[in-house]
């Protein structure tokens, strides 16, 4: 008999694309990162400084959007913007590089390049091995225009370290170019996953794709015979009705007066759990950084205890505009005219970043497209006039993060009968926890406490 599947699925796409109007490379040359193995890095001193490095920056990201937009629901992976934007910094230089890493959290006068890149190293195998376990589909893609060249270190580097090889194919035939990487992702990625692409520029030269899909599974299922519609208190002036989810097990329950928050964690199937957190009625949003300290107090101090737990199903979606967004937290030196991405082509030339448009995926995930683009023809480029098949509809400068999440009720084991708490067990009355006003989620790699995605449930029921 065939287990019941999927509470949470999860499907993020952060996209780095395109350095268009490239220009030939010179002799190729040895890759000059020295990369020690994964397992001896683990011990070496550096190791606090990358974690911590990641934590600032996802920490003040989380910040900066709970500021902009408190009223809306967010969700968005710090790990898969970060490590997008460090293995762009391998095609940095200059100030470009020093202003992308201080924005990331790294500090150059106290850390080597190498080895925030090998923290990164890390990062992209820990992802990679829970996507050989299942719970998690990780992958980048990087395709180059056939016709150009880039650097050869920055193909070994972007392979080595980040798991990236490039796809050589011909952006001028734009028709057949959206076929191919429309057929690639569609295969790499996501069934069902089709017209990933529908806006090309001809003169792309360098196409990136870092993306996520997780699906969770509970461990323990949620009550499917007993939901119903209760009140969702979005703030003191709207109540919305929700489909509300129930179920009694033993999880990790944590109480911190001092953030007047609750907190509890709940398992899915294999190394993946989720940090939901409840403010009380009435308190403010506490800083994140408060909360995800508390958050590792929660996993080192509490101990396991019987809660009834009380949530909504939901699916919320976010739409994180970065070229908005990551100048606010430093980042700024990468969208500018004057950005210096010497690493990736020997040619000096202006780039913006273009959003492109794109199809939805599907159960109602979509994807936006970040392009750095050239404002003229590199020297010694060969530009077509006119190409058939290319777009011509104007785009705004953007850099887009989008994600989608939706849990329900479903998991691995049956509740049909896991509501009754064995009496042997305890003789105190279990927990309530009941999610019915706005709260935070953290979902999270077991065995490392990385933080996969971070989000605010406002309203359940507004994607």
């Amino acid at each position: 008999m065939s287990h019941r599947k999927m509470l949470l699925a999860l499907s993020l796409v952060l996209i780095l694309c395109g350095l268009f109007n490239s220009t030939c490379c010179e002799t190729e040359r040895r890759s000059k990162w020295n990369i020690y193995p994964v397992s001896s890095w683990k011990m070496s001193p550096v190791h606090h400084n990358i974690e911590a490095g990641n934590k600032a920056f996802a920490y003040k990201l989380f910040e900066t959007l709970l500021m902009e937009h408190p009223r809306k629901n967010i969700i968005f992976s710090p790990l898969s913007i970060s490590t997008s934007l460090a293995m762009l910094s391998l095609g940095t230089r200059s100030t470009t590089l020093t202003n992308l890493l201080k924005g990331l959290g790294f500090d150059l006068k106290v850390m080597r390049v190498w080895d925030m890149h090998h923290g990164f190293q890390t990062i992209v195998q820990m992802l990679k091995q829970l996507n050989r376990e299942g719970h998690l589909k990780y992958r980048n893609m990087l395709f180059i225009d056939s016709n150009r060249k880039i650097n050869t270190p920055f193909l070994w580097d972007t392979e080595r370290i980040y798991d990236v090889k490039a796809q050589m194919i011909g952006f001028r035939d734009v028709r057949k170019t959206k076929k191919q990487i429309n057929h690639f992702v569609a295969t790499k990625m996501h069934k069902g996953t089709k017209g990933f692409i529908i806006s090309l520029n001809p003169h792309t030269f360098l196409f990136v794709i870092n993306y996520v899909f997780f699906k969770g599974i509970w461990k323990m299922a949620f009550h499917t015979n007993f939901m119903h519609k209760e009140d969702f208190f979005v703030d003191e002036c709207t109540t919305v009705r929700v489909d509300m989810m129930w179920k009694k097990e033993r999880m990790i329950y944590s109480r911190s007066e001092n953030l007047f928050t609750t907190m509890v964690k709940m398992p899915f199937i294999g190394n993946m759990s989720i940090v939901l957190m409840l403010p009380d009625v009435g308190q403010p949003d506490s800083s994140v950084e408060e909360m995800v300290v508390q958050r590792a107090t929660l996993l080192k101090s509490s101990g396991m205890r019987w809660v009834h737990i009380i949530m909504p199903k939901f699916k919320i979606s976010s739409k994180i505009n970065l070229k908005k967004m990551l100048p606010k937290m430093g980042i700024s030196n990468v969208f500018t005219t004057a950005a210096n991405f010497s690493g990736i082509t020997e040619e000096n030339f202006p780039a913006i970043f273009e959003v492109s448009r794109c199809e939805p995926l599907p159960r109602g995930i979509w994807i936006q497209l970040l392009r750095v683009s050239g404002d003229s023809p590199a020297v010694g480029a060969s530009v077509p006039t006119t190409v058939p098949g290319a777009e011509t509809q104007p785009v705004s400068p953007q850099a887009i993060h989008a994600a989608t999440m939706e849990v329900s009720e479903e998991g691995k084991t049956d509740m049909v009968s896991s509501n009754a708490i064995p009496s042997h067990t305890h003789t105190a009355a279990p927990f309530v926890v009941k999610f019915n006003r706005p709260f935070f989620l953290f979902v999270e790699d077991w065995m490392t406490q990385r933080a996969i995605l971070m989000g605010k449930v406002f309203n359940p029921i507004a994607e």
